[in-house]
């Protein structure tokens, strides 16, 4: 009985081992994932097809932009 027991130990060990592993990684994926900083800015830009840019046709002339 012991023998077989001292020949069950390393598969066991391995076994355990991998279920442990995969268990840490499943658990590092499914994690709500956090915004870098670097991508904190790209959040704010909005959704309506337009930029703040002032030289964009259809936000207008800005008061220190002038027609050449």
């Amino acid at each position: 009985m012991l023998a077989d027991l001292a020949a069950l130990t390393p598969p066991l060990i391995v076994g355990l081992a991998f279920l442990i592993a995969v268990a840490l990684f499943l658990r590092r994926q499914m994690t709500p994932s956090r915004q870098p900083e670097d991508d904190r800015d790209e959040a704010d830009i909005s959704d309506d097809g337009r930029n703040a840019d002032p030289g964009d046709p259809a936000q207008g002339p800005s008061a220190g932009q002038h027609k050449v």
